[in-house]
């Protein structure tokens, strides 16, 4: 899915004309942390809360503020997992999307997004996620297929997740199957390191618990 197809156009836009003050009452009006700064269609700069809370003057006018020069954005044409990870890699509530112009066309709310993954197919089927640690040069993906197999396990997805500064890497599985047991013994006996194993009978429902998983499993 391409960004575009989850902004929203319902979020304010503040201009160079408004105030800080301003700009935290409609943050607080709409439950977000930032809100993009807009010359007409072009696109100056987002603004955090944080930022209005540490300005000594947030009556003034943002024309007068001297912080406006983060400017993060998503082309509309990007897939959504990569308006995910700006989002996550920066904290941020909201992100704005431009065309090849660099106007604004709007913004993606982060609960957009988890609404899309939740929706995502292979999250929303029963399965089990598995996560396993393997030497890298030991990483072969068809005997883990062979071993799931042999349990009647179908592999739905898979993630890797290389471990900085190590020759390890973690491979995360979703799987079909709630009750895994027998799988994760097999990968024992195997020599198998099992770090991790998140049985649900939805994935839905352990979504915000296990949100860095998730992460993962989609390689951010």
């Amino acid at each position: 899915m391409k960004s575009k197809e989850l902004l929203t156009n319902d979020l304010p836009r503040l201009s160079l004309n408004d105030s800080g003050n301003k700009a935290i009452q409609l943050m607080n009006e709409y439950r977000v942390f930032h809100l993009p700064i807009l010359s007409r269609n072009d696109y100056i700069a987002l603004i955090s809360e944080d930022d209005i809370l540490d300005w000594d003057k947030p009556e003034d006018s943002f024309s007068h503020a001297d912080f406006l020069n983060f400017r993060p954005a998503i082309n509309e044409h990007s897939h959504v997992y990569e308006s995910l990870k700006i989002m996550k890699d920066f904290s941020l509530s909201v992100l704005p999307v431009v065309n090849n112009q660099g106007e604004y066309l709007g913004a993606i709310q982060l609960e957009n997004i988890i609404h899309y993954l939740a929706d995502a197919n292979e999250i929303t089927e029963p399965g089990a996620i598995l996560v396993l640690e393997i030497e890298q040069k030991n990483y072969a993906l068809s005997e883990i297929a062979r071993i799931c197999e042999s349990n009647n396990v179908t592999i739905l997805g898979t993630s890797i997740k290389t471990i900085a500064d190590t020759s390890l890497l973690h491979l995360t599985i979703k799987t079909n199957k709630t009750e895994i047991q027998y799988t994760v013994a097999t990968f024992e006996r195997y020599s198998y390191k099992v770090v991790g194993i998140y049985n649900a009978e939805n994935s839905l429902d352990d979504l915000n618990d296990n949100l860095k998983h998730l992460f993962n499993y989609i390689n951010l």
